[in-house]
């Protein structure tokens, strides 16, 4: 058994002891509330926002959030952004991740791979999963923004949370999701009206979101 496997878990363990005796992270508030950095009106969709349930809202530990529907004219219904912004990570502010949380809530995946996107020049790289329930069939899109970065791997991102806590004092995050539905059978034909197909509309959608989150989050440390 090799000793390099017990490294990140080491790491984590670590660093949380460390955190808990010489830090505790202060909440770090937006820079600007969520439903007004994102349009309603955006590359072309009209939003509307959805509420969630008290319950719901504090089961995810969001500090605030955006939930947004956008007409896509698709017989599945609209495409859906959400972004739970946790002003820090401890106790009950700590994030859930939908990598849990969608097969939690029966769906089943499907397919799940990391895959690069490129905004102003930047590669980043998100989580792709395509879920189903029943007859209906969704494309998801998710990532993780706050402190000028955008990860996709949870352990990176636990690990980069613990340094900049012991380092700055804060670990806020956002969770972003793009929730794309699509008919039974075409992944790549079009969604509804966009004449995109699910991907190329998730990927559209994140490269425009990214920067404005980006100024609505509080500044990398």
């Amino acid at each position: 058994m090799q000793i390099a496997q017990f490294i990140p878990a080491g790491l984590l363990i670590t660093g949380a002891a460390l955190s808990a005796v010489f830090t505790t992270p202060e909440p770090t508030p937006l820079e600007r509330p969520l439903t007004v950095a994102v349009p309603a009106q955006f590359i072309g969709m009209t939003g509307f926002d959805v509420p969630i349930d008290s319950a719901e809202t504090a089961n995810s530990g969001a500090t605030s959030y955006l939930n947004r529907g956008y007409e896509v004219g698709s017989e599945s219904g609209p495409m859906l952004f959400y972004v739970g912004y946790h002003a820090t990570q401890q106790g009950d502010n700590r994030m859930h991740s939908p990598s849990l949380c969608l097969p939690g809530s029966g769906w089943t995946p499907v397919a799940s791979q990391m895959v690069p996107i490129t905004v102003a020049g930047t590669q980043h790289m998100v989580n792709r999963y395509v879920l189903q329930k029943g007859s209906h069939h969704i494309l998801v899109y998710y990532w993780f923004q706050g402190r000028g970065r955008v990860t996709a791997g949870e352990t990176e991102l636990k690990i980069q949370s613990l340094i900049d806590a012991l380092a700055t004092g804060r670990d806020e995050e956002a969770l972003v999701r793009i929730v794309v539905p699509f008919p039974k059978g075409s992944l790549n034909g079009p969604v509804g009206t966009t004449g995109l197909p699910a991907d190329t509309l998730a990927v559209r959608f994140a490269t425009e979101a990214i920067p404005i989150l980006e100024k609505a989050l509080p500044p990398a440390p």
